[in-house]
């Protein structure tokens, strides 16, 4: 079977020439979609483990994909302030439950 994933760079420089493995690199809107998987699968890593080292590996690679996108995280951190004031962060813990199944949150 095989098995492939954007790696970190240090990763797939240290991977290239050992036999069985193939490295490449790719750019544009492929990186973009790479990226985009990659913050999924960090964002489950994080959520199976609640390690902080995998909520370090989610921000690496949202990082990359916020500097790929021209978004500088300080837009994002505005973003998020603003979020705040408006609808209020997590810490409270309510959950919201629909009876009809149709999550509208």
């Amino acid at each position: 079977m095989v098995c492939w994933k954007l790696v970190r760079d240090r990763i797939g420089e240290e991977l290239r020439g050992r036999s069985g493995v193939v490295v490449y690199r790719v750019g544009g809107e492929e990186l973009e979609g790479l990226l985009r998987a990659k913050i999924v699968e960090e964002a489950l890593e994080l959520a199976e483990s609640g390690s902080v080292e995998e909520a370090a590996d989610l921000l690496e690679a949202l990082y990359a994909w916020l500097r790929l996108r021209g978004v500088g995280v300080e837009w994002v951190e505005e973003v998020r302030r603003a979020k705040r004031r408006l609808r209020g962060g997590f810490e409270k813990g309510y959950v919201a439950v629909w009876l009809d199944g149709n999550c509208r949150g």
